[in-house]
């Protein structure tokens, strides 16, 4: 079936129109990055729609006018889905940036067609201008962007191969002259056209899943972290406890275990306010998480006390860093414990897995122990679950 360029553009404003509404309406619900780029890929689309609209009516009068106009519009939406993947990965993005390449190609259009520089070396502007947004986009998806799935792989697929498209046109508009009148009708600007309108429509199904990937992502992130210090809650450290547990005795390696509580914390709360105290709670966390491994666990049990998990780490190794995390807290909470007037130290309980360990709770209570014993011993130290049990079987005899 032979659909003409104008029909097509004709196609491309309906649907256009439509899924950029329709996923203005649906955007409301979800947070506030994934709203942010939902409703830029919904504006790209208006854009997109008003700039085909545009380019349909040229042929009434004053071509001169409208192909800029048109061309700046559309490649003004295209660039906002650049933005828009930006906004879905919580990375900034150039507010203005959009209008800025849909101004600057407005503008190189008008000059050119003044110039006397014909229709044919506009199409070849716009096109390399479109074939170079297309390339960032695919790049943005399949090489930058974090935890990609098909949805993605799709997207960068489709942003590749009409950037292909778009060069092959640039390629005929250096070869062939265009009339300013009517819509392009040659078979190059068809093709163009007809792989436009399949991206726009594959091109919004894909780019609603990975919307709904990156929303079941801040789900899965909710439902795991705390929500004060971003560190594990008490749940999921358990869940990731028992894993690497059972993973440890499996296999026979070695496995640590830290308690972590921020000493006097009632009296910094009595003294300072309980904003405070967050704050202490918060940077606590922040010291802790810069000291581990990537491959180490902190989650908040409750309050003011973490847990620390080690894999693959022994006894000697788990007190070297306890000592670590307990001096450097020390020492780095010093400016903000004297904003509040107050002391900021911490006391840690710890204990490595042995053969007589049988669940991971086990480590809990015994680090629990390790931990009510540096209190008792005066605080802001660090003790192992066996010296704890050694003295405590001292006292009872």
């Amino acid at each position: 079936m032979n659909f003409d360029t104008t029909f097509i553009a004709q196609v491309i404003v309906v649907i256009g129109f439509a899924v950029g509404l329709s996923i203005v309406v649906a955007s409301g619900c979800y947070p506030r990055h994934i709203r942010a780029s939902l409703r830029a890929y919904a504006y790209g689309k208006f854009l997109l729609g008003f700039a085909f609209l545009i380019a349909g009516l040229r042929g009434g009068g004053m071509p001169e006018l409208f192909i800029p106009l048109a061309n700046g519009i559309g490649l003004a939406g295209l660039a906002l889905n650049h933005t828009c993947v930006r906004h879905l990965q919580n990375r900034p993005v150039w507010r203005f940036g959009p209008a800025a390449v849909g101004g600057g190609v407005a503008l190189c259009c008008l000059i050119l067609l003044l110039s006397g520089g014909g229709l044919s070396a506009v199409r070849t502007l716009v096109s390399f201008v479109a074939a170079a947004i297309l390339l960032v986009i695919a790049f943005e998806v399949l090489v930058r962007y974090e935890h990609r799935g098909v949805p993605h792989h799709i997207t960068g697929l489709l942003s590749t191969t009409l950037a292909v498209v778009f060069l092959v046109r640039m390629g005929a508009g250096l070869i062939y002259e265009a009339p300013l009148g009517q819509l392009v009708d040659d078979t190059v600007e068809r093709a163009t056209f007809l792989l436009s309108l399949l991206g726009t429509v594959i091109g919004a199904i894909n780019y609603i899943l990975m919307a709904s990937d990156e929303f079941n992502r801040e789900l899965t992130m909710l439902a795991n972290t705390d929500g004060l210090t971003g560190a594990l809650n008490r749940r999921r450290l358990f869940e990731l406890g028992e894993v690497e547990f059972r993973r440890a005795r499996r296999h026979g390696r070695e496995l640590t275990v830290l308690i972590l509580d921020i000493d006097r914390f009632k009296a910094i709360n009595d003294r300072a306010g309980h904003p405070f105290g967050d704050r202490v709670i918060q940077a606590v966390a922040d010291t802790c998480a810069g000291q581990i491994r990537r491959e180490d666990m902190i989650g908040r049990m409750g309050g003011e006390e973490f847990a620390i998990l080690l894999p693959e780490t022994g006894g000697e190794t788990g007190r070297l860093l306890a000592e670590r995390l307990r001096g450097t807290i020390e020492r780095q909470l010093t400016p903000l414990a004297a904003e509040g007037g107050v002391a900021v130290t911490c006391s840690i309980g710890g204990v490595s897995m042995t053969r007589d360990h049988s669940q991971f709770s086990d480590l809990i209570a015994q680090s629990d122990s390790a931990l009510y014993d540096a209190k008792n011993g005066g605080r802001n130290q660090v003790r192992f679950f066996p010296a704890a049990a050694l003295q405590a079987a001292a006292a009872t005899a």
